[in-house]
């Protein structure tokens, strides 16, 4: 069990992140924690002048890197509990938090997830409940295939946080996501406070929020008195039929039911035992972002280590800013990383049948454009990115299969 007295260890992995990162600095230095508490930023070489306001903070410290390691550079804040020399003057860490810096714990989560760690019964990882930091408004979809290609909230361009329900789908568009958005479907909208919405429509014939659409134009939809929901994130990562990673719970209104336990944690935010990562070792630098934490997950989970999921513990998240949904590095690295997770994991028929999905997936999706004419160049451009997903899978290939290898070789 974790010591009362024990050391916490924050961890932050910055790049460029503005204002977020200090409000993630200052969540952590708050937690009503026992013990003492160190916060280190990795910064990956930001321009904006971020990781300089934070270094000012007490209990602050930052270690600097010269180039952008994406998510792998937490191994700089755990080096040495996975066997290399921290590049800090640092007590050893009782507990290793990993959090985003576009994320925020609540005071008595980083205690709440401490908590249920045990080296004894192999209890290595703690996984709170995260939600995103803003409450939503729904628009209601009534009318064929309305097509949106801007959601503004005051000066700010949101569509690309927004969710789609009951089958509205996000397409990249040129400088912001392109929704299409069928019939019965909703909209969901982040908002910092009730006003009015600025809705660009590029084409279709209906109403959004009650507002009547007819052909291209914007939509002014004022929120004002509108009911808000507050929406879950993320509560355990399972792996899909596909090898895909699914958040447990994503999409979910809080408090609704969030589904069957998950077998991994998210690296949003997320507690360690020292023992679990001195036996299991750092993230591998070769996924940059996306599935590196399934990745050292499976890891665990094949050495006998397990998750605790903890959902009175509370995480609030500001998702999409930094690392933009439905853009070109976003949908390449999801899918090029989740076909290399399959192949260092999955059994051989899950490998075959994973890569022959990513075959037919961008004909699938060039064969939609031809159906769907006004959506051309959407298409067409997810099709691109699909495909270049999967040639630098097929390229990484050797790389998993070795890393695999070796693996087993040490269980």
């Amino acid at each position: 069990m974790i010591r009362a007295d024990a050391r916490l260890r924050v961890i932050l992995v910055n790049y460029n992140g503005g204002e977020l990162l200090e409000r993630a600095v200052r969540s952590a230095l708050d937690s009503q924690w026992p013990g003492e508490i160190d916060v280190v930023v990795i910064d990956n070489n930001s321009e904006d002048g971020s990781a300089e306001n934070v270094e000012m903070i007490a209990g602050v410290t930052v270690i600097w890197r010269d180039a952008n390691e994406g998510f792998g550079a937490n191994n700089h804040g755990f080096a040495d509990i996975i066997g290399d020399e921290l590049e800090a003057d640092l007590e050893p860490a009782g507990v290793v938090a990993l959090l985003n810096p576009d994320a925020m714990v609540k005071p008595d989560t980083l205690r709440l997830l401490a908590a249920r760690l045990d080296e004894d019964n192999l209890v290595g990882a703690a996984s709170p409940l995260i939600l995103f930091d803003r409450p939503f408004v729904e628009l209601d979809i009534v009318g064929t295939d309305i097509a949106i290609d801007s959601v503004m909230h005051g000066f700010d361009e949101v569509s690309s946080q927004c969710h789609g329900v009951g089958g509205a789908e996000r397409l990249p568009g040129e400088s912001a996501p392109l929704w299409i958005c069928p019939n019965g479907s909703t909209l969901r909208v982040p908002i910092d406070e009730l006003g009015q919405l600025v809705v660009g429509i590029k084409s279709g014939r209906g109403t959004v929020a009650g507002q009547r659409v007819n052909g291209e134009g914007e939509l002014a939809v004022s929120v004002l008195g509108s009911p808000t929901i507050e929406v879950v994130q993320n509560a355990g990562i399972s792996i899909g039929s596909r090898g895909q990673g699914v958040s447990r719970g994503a999409g979910k209104v809080r408090g609704e039911k969030l589904g069957p336990p998950a077998d991994l944690w998210c690296g949003a935010a997320v507690a360690f035992h020292p023992d679990y990562l001195a036996a299991i070792g750092g993230f591998d630098p070769e996924y940059f972002l996306y599935y590196e934490d399934v990745d050292l997950g499976l890891r665990g989970k094949a050495a006998g280590w397990t998750t605790v999921h903890v959902p009175e513990a509370i995480v609030t998240h500001r998702h999409s800013e930094r690392t933009i949904q439905g853009t070109e590095l976003v949908e390449v690295l999801q899918h090029r990383n989740r076909l290399l997770t399959l192949v260092r994991h999955g059994s051989p028929a899950e490998i075959a049948n994973g890569f022959g999905l990513a075959v037919l997936t961008p004909l699938s999706i060039a064969a939609s454009a031809i159906r769907n004419p006004s959506q051309r160049d959407e298409r067409l451009r997810l099709a691109k990115w699909r495909a270049k997903s999967l040639k630098e899978a097929v390229q990484g290939v050797g790389h998993a299969a070795g890393v695999r290898k070796r693996e087993g070789e040490h269980r």
